[in-house]
């Protein structure tokens, strides 16, 4: 896991503009993975102590650690497509 420096102001317009499904992890596990608005996330960020962590570059998945026991998860939005519907047949 690599920290991400918060000043590098392009870089973090970019990722908020990626990462919108973001998920709130805390001790109280009836809001674990609870999604919740990017701009909460984001805000958190100011927060004393908070960091932004990347966790898989490859996947595109970051935290915003605000302690060792609240974090939220930041990735990008996958949309599904259903897939295409083969052709119905029509008994002659």
């Amino acid at each position: 896991m690599r920290t991400i420096d918060t000043s590098d102001e392009l870089l973090i317009s970019r990722l908020r503009g990626r990462l919108t499904d973001v998920r709130y992890y805390g001790l109280d596990n009836e809001y674990a993975g609870t999604a919740v608005p990017s701009d909460t996330a984001w805000q958190a960020l100011d927060e004393s102590g908070a960091r932004l962590v990347e966790v898989n570059a490859l996947l595109g998945v970051y935290k915003i650690v605000l302690d060792d026991h609240r974090w939220y998860q930041l990735r990008p939005a996958v949309k599904f497509e259903p897939l295409p519907q083969p052709p119905v047949v029509q008994a002659a």
